[in-house]
């Protein structure tokens, strides 16, 4: 890495430590995000980095932007209200399967719709991590879980037909081992834009 893209790469790490369990695939992510940053050369007070509840939604705390990390299923909501309240941010929304798509699912979805240029990253690892193991709405049919012992009996959400079928302007998919690939997919999300505000 160059000095110069180093230092650009190191004035979005905050002073934090990271507390995810050794070898989670969310140090990957924070990682992309972080080089991503760095890339598109956002000043730090032009981002707000918003999050709910779950192992995913504690990213704010290891980005040197603006952050808040809200409440269980209010991420969108409240990534929403930051972006219409100041429409010059880059507000990065992160969120997890089940944050986003159980109890946040009605605001994820209209958050979607209203294509008011939010930048959703849903960390999507088909269970409740953070409380060690509940089937998520992304879980497969037949999982077998603490809270589904005899295996899940509803099909999971497909969150691309669902960013989809809410009519949001794009969508891609990648893993969180490829950090190349998930910096080009995240550089592509601030250009991609939703309706004018």
């Amino acid at each position: 890495m160059a000095e110069n893209t180093k230092q650009a790469f190191l004035q979005y790490k905050s002073d934090q430590n990271v507390r995810w369990c050794p070898g989670c695939g969310d140090h990957a992510i924070l990682n992309a995000l972080q080089k991503t940053m760095a890339e598109l050369e956002v000043p730090n007070e032009d981002l707000a980095v918003i999050s709910g509840i779950g192992c995913s939604s504690r990213l704010p705390y290891y980005m040197n932007t603006y952050g808040f990390h809200t409440i269980h299923g209010r991420a969108s909501a409240m990534a929403s209200g930051v972006k219409v309240a100041n429409p010059k941010l880059q507000v990065w929304q992160i969120t997890g399967d089940g944050d986003a798509l159980a109890i946040g699912g009605n605001h994820f979805i209209h958050a979607i719709r209203r294509n008011i240029d939010l930048n959703v990253i849903l960390f999507n690892n088909q269970i409740y991590g953070l409380t060690k193991g509940q089937y998520s709405p992304t879980s497969k049919r037949g999982f077998i879980s603490k809270t589904s012992p005899f295996g899940t009996i509803e099909y999971p959400f497909r969150p691309g037909e669902l960013t989809i079928g809410a009519r949001g302007y794009f969508f891609a998919r990648t893993i969180d081992k490829e950090i190349k690939l998930s910096v080009q997919v995240m550089k592509l999300l601030p250009n991609t834009k939703g309706l004018p505000l």
